[in-house]
């Protein structure tokens, strides 16, 4: 299958998510939302030469797609492990692919510090809401996701998708966390899916571009 046709059956299927997100859950839902990373996945694959450790990343994100669309809370804890490997791989990937610390302009520099700080204080508001089991893996993939971020953020490959879609990726998080443990507002699962496709879609053009 071309590489094309799957980018966009991924962009499809994050389409009909968000669609989805107006209709009362049905079984066959969870699949559905996976199919958009399973693609991207299968997008990363097909790319010349391989995207492996991105391909396991996405692969690692329909996982978590899948858990955090079940019913019932004991979901939510697998699908947080999965998109921690997720991340784990992303960072990875682009970890490689990262300019050395002593080349970083001060805007890299800037912007590294400041998602440093907004993670941290983000996690001091969240934390009194967490339950007592949820902190330390809440504080684990914040610490991942962050790492991430200043891979993305600091990369030497050529496309401004990247970043933009790590960046997107991380807000679509802070909006998960705010909805789920804080309070929920007009629109919150929408917001945060239509956030967290987008990333994930431009991070996976961004690096493919960049082979």
């Amino acid at each position: 299958m071309p590489s094309s046709l799957l980018l966009y059956l991924a962009i499809l299927f994050a389409g009909i998510f968000l669609i989805l997100r107006w209709r009362p859950f049905f079984n066959l839902r969870p699949y559905i939302k996976a199919a958009m990373a399973v693609f991207l996945a299968a997008y990363c694959i097909t790319a010349q030469p391989p995207l492996t450790i991105m391909a396991a990343g996405f692969a690692l994100s329909a996982l978590g797609d899948y858990f955090l669309d079940l019913r019932g809370e004991k979901w939510f804890l697998p699908g947080l492990i999965a998109f921690f490997a997720a991340h784990v791989a992303f960072a990875v990937y682009l970890f490689g692919h990262m300019a050395p610390p002593s080349m970083f302009t001060p805007i890299e520099w800037g912007l590294c510090a400041a998602l440093i700080a907004i993670t941290v204080a983000f996690y001091i508001w969240l934390q009194p809401s967490l339950p007592g089991d949820m902190k330390i893996p809440v504080a684990a993939y914040s610490l991942v996701i962050t790492i991430m971020g200043i891979t993305a953020l600091t990369t030497t490959l050529p496309s401004i998708l990247v970043p933009l879609g790590a960046l997107l990726f991380i807000a679509s998080d802070v909006v998960l966390a705010i909805e789920r443990f804080k309070f929920k507002f007009p629109l919150d699962k929408k917001i945060n899916w239509a956030l967290y496709a987008s990333g994930q879609i431009l991070l996976a053009i961004g690096v493919v571009a960049g082979v």
